[in-house]
C-alpha cells in the first residue's frame, strides 16, 4: 500500500511535489490525507464535485479529495505522459480511447477487485481487456441547436447538410467528436468503419461547405449560447446541463440514425500517491446511490447494472426507444488504435480539402 500524501499545520504537502496547488482549495486542515482526481472542467467538474467526491469527504472525515480540471482526455494523456516519473494525480477521468492508450503506455495501474467490490455489478463492456481502467458513465453524441434559430428540433444527421443553415454549422470533429462520429456516418452509408470509414468521411465532405467553423473556441455552447451557430455536434449530457442552466436557449436531440454512446472512465494512475485510497475512491464513484445522483444530474447513463432510472430520465438520456435501440456499439480496442489516423484524415481530407 502507498502512503498517503499528507499535508501538515502549515499546509505545506509532504513527500514531493505534488499538489501544491491543492492548497488553493481549502484542504488547510491538519493531517488531512489528500486524494487528487483529474477530469473534464466545466459543468462534469461541479456535479462530479458534488455528487462523488463531497459525499466521499463525507464518509471519511479525515480526507480532502482535490480536483484538477482538464479541457479533454488528450491534455489529460498529455499530463500522465508529463507526470509519468512522479505522478500527481491518484485518479484521471477520461474516455475510453485514450484510456486504451493510456494502459499501453504503461501509465495505469489495475484496479483489484478486492479493493473495488463494485466492480461485479459493472457489465463486461465497462471493463474491456485491453484497458486498466474501468467505466464510470456514457453520454451519447448529439445533435446541439440554437432554440432561438430552430424552431421545429432537427431530425438527421444529414441535417448537418441543410442548405438553409449554410455558415451556422460548427462541426468540432478534430477530437472524440469526429472519431466516434466517423463510424456511424459509415454505418449510414452502408459501411463497416472496421472495413473501411471512407464512406464516413465522404458524408463528413458533404457538410463541410456550410460549416462556419471547425475550431469551437472556446466551445460548441457557449457559441450556440452567443448566437454565433445554429447548429453543431457535441455531447448529449453537457448540452443539457448547460441548457437546463439557460432556459429558452439551446437544446440536444438525438437523431433518428441513432448514437453512438462515449464512455467516460475512472483510472488508477501507475504509482498513485494516494494508493488504496484512490480504488476506495472510484469504488464509491460506482456505487448504485451514486451512479443514480450522478445520472439525474448530468444525464449521463449509469454503468451499475443496479441502477434504474425513471423514465423520463433514460429519454433524456438516449431518446425515444426506437431510436435507444439504434444506439452503435463500438469495438473500442479498434478505434483507439486509428483514433490519431482518423484524426489527421478528418484535418486533411474534410477540413483542408
Amino acid at each position: 500500500m502507498t502512503t498517503p500524501l499528507l499535508l501538515n499545520r502549515r499546509g505545506f504537502l509532504l513527500g514531493g511535489t505534488a499538489a501544491g496547488a491543492t492548497l488553493a482549495t481549502g484542504a488547510r486542515a491538519e493531517n488531512m490525507t489528500v486524494l487528487t482526481v483529474a477530469g473534464f472542467a466545466g459543468p462534469f467538474q461541479s456535479i462530479f464535485r458534488s455528487v462523488v467526491m463531497d459525499t466521499f469527504e463525507r464518509k471519511r472525515p479525515g480526507v480532502r479529495v482535490v480536483y484538477r480540471p482538464v479541457m479533454n482526455s488528450a491534455q489529460m494523456l498529455a499530463m500522465l505522459r508529463l507526470e509519468r516519473q512522479a505522478p500527481q494525480v491518484d485518479v484521471a477521468i477520461t474516455d475510453i480511447s485514450i484510456s486504451f492508450l493510456a494502459t499501453a503506455e504503461k501509465l495505469l495501474a489495475p484496479l483489484a477487485p478486492s479493493a473495488v467490490p463494485n466492480l461485479a455489478a459493472l457489465p463486461q463492456w465497462a471493463q474491456p481487456d485491453g484497458m486498466m481502467g474501468v467505466a464510470f458513465s456514457t453520454d451519447n453524441l448529439a445533435l446541439l441547436y440554437d432554440t432561438r434559430v430552430l424552431k421545429s428540433p432537427p431530425q438527421s444527421w444529414l441535417d448537418l447538410a441543410n442548405p438553409d443553415l449554410s455558415d451556422q454549422i460548427c462541426l468540432p470533429v478534430e477530437d472524440t467528436r469526429g472519431v466516434v462520429l466517423l463510424p456511424l456516418l459509415t454505418r449510414m452509408q452502408g459501411g463497416d468503419y472496421r472495413q473501411s470509414i471512407e464512406p464516413g468521411l465522404a458524408l463528413m465532405r458533404r457538410f463541410a461547405p456550410l460549416v462556419a467553423t471547425w475550431n469551437a473556441q472556446p466551445d460548441l455552447y457557449t457559441l450556440l449560447l452567443a448566437g454565433t451557430v445554429a447548429l453543431g455536434v457535441g455531447w448529449n449530457g453537457r448540452g443539457r446541463m448547460i441548457a437546463q442552466a439557460n432556459p429558452g436557449t439551446l437544446s440536444a436531440v438525438i437523431p433518428s440514425e441513432g448514437s453512438v454512446a462515449q464512455i467516460n472512465t475512472l483510472n488508477l494512475t501507475a504509482h498513485a500517491p494516494a494508493g488504496d485510497l484512490a480504488q476506495a475512491f472510484i469504488d464509491h464513484a460506482l456505487s448504485a446511490d451514486v451512479q443514480a445522483a450522478f445520472a439525474a444530474r448530468a444525464y449521463y447513463g449509469p454503468v451499475n447494472s443496479r441502477v434504474v432510472l425513471p423514465e423520463a430520465l433514460k429519454l433524456a438520456i438516449s431518446g425515444p426507444p426506437d431510436v435507444a435501440a439504434k444506439a452503435m456499439q463500438l469495438d473500442w480496442h479498434f478505434v483507439s488504435a486509428h483514433y490519431s489516423e482518423w484524426v489527421r484524415r478528418i484535418q486533411r481530407e474534410v477540413i483542408s480539402g
